[in-house]
């Protein structure tokens, strides 16, 4: 049972008035390294926010007392501060000492196992372990799948096809209601509630810095693919027990191997002032899911979450590049920047496979006017036409006459390319190809300086992963991981706010 939890001006109650208990070397460690950022960190945590989605976890009228559940935020956070990737650690090294308890705000640390039920209950999935499996759980088989297709160092597996994503792309084409009952959602709003919010208060977004990139990375666990034989299974074909049933195999592009475990994909910012990184969304999926089923479901999941993070632009490497990514994406109100994948664009130019309608003929009915390797259209007399800007109700990006533009001095179709004084005008409209038609030209020099700031998400996922030590966590299941991978990302959105207040 649970009626209240407490605020952040009773925590700061608690460290004033308890820091007469603080030995004079407490108090020394108090004021430097990591035990002077983490008490800052922690003072900046406003709790109460997120109190109407935590009294939802518990019961308010019947049960015994539960503890105030921002005492567990604050260990877990602490925890992650201080570099322990074991709970059973953290806990008995807080229990033995008074500036970390001091710093959970409670000077009785629950034990381990009121840990772990806090995580069930935030979550809502209490892992199963004694269930039993067929053997190896056709992981041989998705093993074989990647033997198959002979990757090496770099290259991406591309298990999916274009149905795929255009499933996911009509799934959720308006919104994620249909995903309303998934086990992260409680934790998805915790981190917009305490992190992400309080920074659309704390900075400034311009409408165009507000760019999101996303980006997977490989989250590799401790566990054996195998699992472990029972005696006396109940049948002949549940036979093994496994530590992860809910993990698979997948390849890691970036270190060349197979891998068990989960993949991470973060949706983040890159803000110039300060200089500084943000994750925006997490989601948590199975290592063999292709990133590019990712990017649709956590664009969704992330709208879904606090539709104020709606982009002007989003980022996205290769991995990526499918046509029902562009057209939802659009379709949402983002402009994609997505690098193209060279397996799927052709490398001479993917522009010629769309003709200028009405275009100039010559006396053998040949089409005098094309479009370049660059999508731009070149006019009878084999020169560029100017960009003349971008008409956003039609979707359509204008071109003008180099003649009438004074690139040119002459032409020799002058007369009769078109009688108009404006010259002659050709439209490329987006709906024709999502992927090669949009406001900002792939490959341009506006493209390039955009994309950029596809590097800020590879950075968060090595702070998740090394910084804060998710990858090395003792912990199995995928309930556990993602609950640490949002404490992670709560963590460097409170370091963001210590960086500008310093």
């Amino acid at each position: 049972m649970l009626r209240h939890i407490s605020k952040r001006q009773d925590y700061l109650s608690f460290k004033e008035s308890g820091k007469e208990k603080l030995s004079a070397s407490d108090l020394l460690r108090l004021e430097s390294g990591k035990y002077k950022s983490a008490s800052n960190k922690m003072d900046s945590l406003e709790p109460e926010r997120a109190e109407e989605l935590l009294l939802s976890c518990y019961s308010q009228v019947t049960g015994r007392p539960a503890n105030d559940p921002t005492i567990y935020i604050r260990s877990f956070l602490l925890m992650l501060h201080m570099s322990y990737t074991s709970v059973d650690e953290w806990i008995s090294a807080a229990r033995s000492d008074i500036l970390l308890q001091y710093l959970v705000g409670t000077w009785e640390i629950p034990p381990v196992a009121c840990h772990y039920d806090f995580i069930n209950r935030i979550t809502g999935a209490d892992p199963h372990l004694n269930e039993l499996y067929p053997k190896s759980k056709n992981f041989r088989e998705v093993k074989a799948q990647i033997k198959a297709a002979k990757l090496k160092k770099g290259e991406k597996w591309e298990n999916f096809d274009d149905d795929d994503t255009q499933k996911l792309k009509k799934k959720y084409w308006d919104d994620a209601s249909c995903d309303s009952e998934r086990w992260t959602l409680v934790l998805e709003r915790l981190f917009d509630l305490l992190a992400v919010r309080p920074s659309y208060d704390r900075f400034v977004y311009e409408e165009d810095e507000l760019i999101l990139s996303g980006d997977g990375s490989a989250l590799h666990i401790h566990s054996s693919p195998h699992g472990h034989h029972v005696e006396n299974p109940p049948d002949d074909q549940h036979t093994h027990r496994y530590t992860a049933p809910d993990a698979d195999l997948g390849w890691d592009s970036h270190e060349g191997v197979v891998y068990l475990g989960f993949t991470l994909y973060t949706l983040s910012l890159h803000l110039k002032s300060p200089a500084t990184d943000l994750p925006k969304f997490i989601a948590q999926r199975t290592a063999s899911q292709h990133d590019s089923l990712t990017t649709i479901t956590a664009t969704a999941h992330m709208l879904d979450v606090n539709p104020l993070l709606l982009a002007k632009y989003m980022c996205f490497d290769s991995a990526s590049d499918a046509a029902h990514i562009h057209q939802f994406l659009r379709h949402r109100g983002a402009i994609p920047i997505i690098d193209w994948n060279p397996r799927h664009t052709d490398p001479e130019n993917p522009y010629a496979k769309h003709p200028i309608k009405n275009s100039l003929k010559d006396a053998d009915g040949n089409l005098l006017e094309h479009l370049n390797e660059k999508g731009v259209p070149v006019c009878a007399c084999g020169i560029e036409m100017i960009r003349d800007g971008y008409d956003t109700s039609k979707m359509a990006t204008k071109y003008r006459c180099p003649f009438v533009m004074g690139r040119i001095e002459s032409c020799p179709f002058s007369s009769q390319c078109t009688d108009s004084s404006y010259g002659r005008v050709i439209k490329t409209y987006d709906r024709t190809d999502y992927k090669l038609f949009g406001p900002v030209p792939h490959g341009s020099d506006e493209w390039k300086e955009i994309y950029k700031n596809r590097t800020c998400t590879e950075r968060i996922n090595n702070r998740i992963l090394n910084d804060y030590n998710v990858q090395n966590l003792t912990c199995r299941n995928g309930s556990k991981h993602f609950f640490f991978s949002i404490m992670a990302e709560i963590n460097i959105h409170l370091d963001a706010w210590q960086k500008v207040a310093a």
